[in-house]
């Protein structure tokens, strides 16, 4: 659950920030499984010339909270850099029950990991170690994925790779094109029209538990993940729809269309 959460944290509008001396947006993702309601996520974002701030939240909803009640928060801090998002600072926070676990992270201009504090620590019995050089030559989720619809919009294609770092874990996520598909709305407030549809593969490094069901298959299904670009109201490149096959079924994570609000 919590996985398909930090996908549906991705998801957030890119826009014309550099023309604009700013633009501040909602988004509200649902996750379902069929027709069972398990999570929402919430972004608020506000863009300048050549810096972002972005404030994420995510929880559990309906039955999931009397199996996996938990609550996420982030808030990361970007700069544009070289025509690319550079993280500056990436803080997040999740509830599971009675535990809490808190990490922050700053980045220097060359996307090198210079202080990051975490409580609790690594519990190296339940996950792998991270090392020093894990911390070099990283960004974080934000910034790849506004990298990734920066390269969409030039070039039409989704097929890219970024070395990633949120604090507690070290993974790669590679994006490969599947192409131009119609999507269609199976509710009310669903997006439907033309769409960008992307592959996507987690390839964990470090920090990542030990046992999981997300690991370890003999042979991995290079369409567990799918992620949707659409232009709501013809504007810009958003995530529309996140797909993600689990143990239980497939998972989506839509955008909420009603909920969208732009200052």
């Amino acid at each position: 659950m919590r996985s398909l959460l930090v996908l549906a944290l991705f998801g957030f509008w890119a826009g014309a920030a550099v023309a604009a001396p700013y633009q501040s947006t909602t988004l509200v993702y649902d996750v379902s499984w069929g027709n069972i309601l398990l999570a929402k996520s919430k972004l608020d974002y506000r863009f300048g010339p050549d810096k972002a701030r972005i404030l994420a939240s995510a929880g559990s909803r309906g039955l999931a909270v009397i199996f996996s009640e938990f609550k996420s928060n982030a808030e990361a801090e970007l700069v544009l850099a070289g025509g690319n998002w550079q993280p500056k600072t990436l803080m997040m926070e999740r509830l599971s029950g009675v535990d809490t676990v808190k990490s922050r992270v700053i980045w220097d201009s060359a996307s090198n990991v210079i202080s990051e504090t975490r409580i609790p620590d690594l519990d190296l019995d339940e996950v792998y170690p991270l090392s020093d050089q894990m911390r070099v030559g990283v960004i974080d989720p934000y910034s790849a994925v506004l990298r990734l619809i920066n390269q969409i919009e030039a070039d039409g294609n989704c097929t890219a790779s970024y070395e990633i770092y949120d604090g507690r874990r070290r993974s790669r996520i590679s994006f490969e094109t599947i192409g131009a598909v119609e999507l269609t709305k199976a509710r009310p407030d669903e997006y439907e029209g033309s769409a960008m549809a992307c592959r996507v593969q987690f390839i964990p490094i470090g920090g990542h538990r030990i046992e999981s069901k997300w690991r370890g298959d003999d042979k991995p299904d290079n369409d567990r993940f799918k992620m949707f670009f659409g232009r709501p109201s013809q504007g810009q490149l958003v995530p529309v729809r996140i797909e993600v096959k689990s143990w239980i079924g497939k998972i989506i994570g839509r955008l909420d269309m009603g909920k969208i609000e732009m200052k």
